[in-house]
């Protein structure tokens, strides 16, 4: 029987998403703390059978009129009701989708509500209904984790929930391997003078924007580098269709490797329409990068300088931003140790933990003992 039972991320380690990164970063420190931990992923996702002390469990699904989804939480409902966690942990809102019977079968839950993605354009009708539905079964979660103030007023709102904490993603330590460099020298950019986006290529990231953003710049010589896996496949294939000598598109990029992106960046932006806690941003700022960001509520709750935020859409205003951040880098590198680090967020995460089940592990109450480099 595990402690915690982690549902809903695809795959550890350098996975793409939100959620991904966040169980990467979090739950190795739960195994360092003698719990047993398992994380249920997507087979084609996991490519181990551990990770750091975590047990992965690849579960099948079946790619037949979107139901891949649909499968993977019946399969994860029928795992969990049969080994008996002590504790269920939910990794975002899409993993709500049978919180309900957790409960009825007697389990523990916390749901991490990162995003709210009933929002989203994304998703079309179907789509938008079942998260309704995911979202209308948070209020029977034992604790209920929002990466922002945002989403916990929210929530309060809603559905008057007494039992919702905060807990921001974490800034990373910094650090760029020999592969990653390697990696950055095939690609032949011009060091400090491109543009990057990191995210999925979804119409809710709003490339659009950047693009003609990028037609408006004082100096044509910059371009722009867009780092991202293919989710739309109409919106990815017409952004593929854009690439040039200035723009390029190039695709999902392993987390390892996107470091020196980062690093040799010379303005890092973040367009989107909708956001939970961008974990992207969060990696640009790590690595002192001069950031421009769209003015949504999850971006303005990082209290960025406010020439770092330009009107949502707005390709002249981003454009002008881009401009001031070549300029003057140093006004738009947000400090960051403003932001919470990941061992502050999984001492966040054991304090929830221990209020839902206060004997989930000896060492996880009475100690704190990291995981080296996290």
């Amino acid at each position: 029987m595990a402690d915690i039972l982690v549902v809903g991320a695809r795959g550890i380690p350098g996975a793409e998403g939100g959620a991904e990164k966040h169980a990467e970063m979090t739950f190795p420190q739960f195994a360092a703390n003698d719990c047993s931990v398992t994380l249920l992923g997507v087979k084609p996702y996991i490519r181990d059978k551990e990770y750091k002390g975590i047990r992965l469990v690849g579960i099948p699904t079946l790619r037949v009129a979107n139901t891949d989804k649909v499968v993977y939480h019946i399969l994860a409902l029928l795992y969990a009701a049969f080994t008996r966690p002590k504790l269920v942990h939910l990794q975002g809102l899409n993993a709500a989708f049978l919180l309900v019977f957790y409960k009825l079968v007697g389990l523990k839950v916390v749901l991490r509500y990162g995003s709210t993605d009933h929002l989203h354009a994304k998703w079309g009708f179907i789509g938008r209904i079942s998260f309704r539905l995911c979202d209308m079964q948070v209020r029977f979660a034992d604790r209920v984790i929002t990466v922002s103030d945002v989403y916990k007023r929210q929530l309060e709102e809603r559905y008057n929930l007494q039992n919702v904490d905060v807990v921001p993603n974490g800034v990373d330590t910094p650090r760029v391997c020999a592969e990653a460099r390697r990696c950055f020298s095939s690609l032949g950019l011009p060091k400090n003078k491109y543009v990057l986006a990191v995210g999925r290529l979804t119409v809710d990231k709003d490339y659009d924007t950047l693009v003609r953003a990028m037609d408006k710049l004082k100096d044509k010589d910059v371009k722009l580098v867009v780092a991202g896996g293919a989710s739309e496949a109409a919106y990815a294939e017409r952004l593929f269709s854009l690439n040039s000598d200035r723009i390029r598109f190039i695709g999902r990029i392993d987390r390892r490797l996107l470091a020196a992106l980062y690093e040799n960046c010379g303005v890092f932006v973040n367009s989107s329409h909708h956001e939970g806690l961008s974990n992207a941003i969060l990696e640009a700022i790590s690595f002192r990068r001069p950031v421009v960001v769209s003015d949504i509520a999850a971006n303005k709750e990082m209290n960025l300088p406010a020439f770092c935020y330009f009107a949502t859409g707005d390709a002249d205003a981003l454009a002008r931003n881009i401009d001031a951040a070549f300029e003057k880098r140093d006004d738009f590198i947000a400090r960051e140790d403003k932001f919470c680090t990941w061992r502050e967020a999984f001492e966040r995460t054991r304090q929830i933990y221990l209020n839902v089940i206060p004997k989930l592990s000896t060492a996880l109450a009475s100690a704190l003992v990291t995981v080296g480099g996290l």
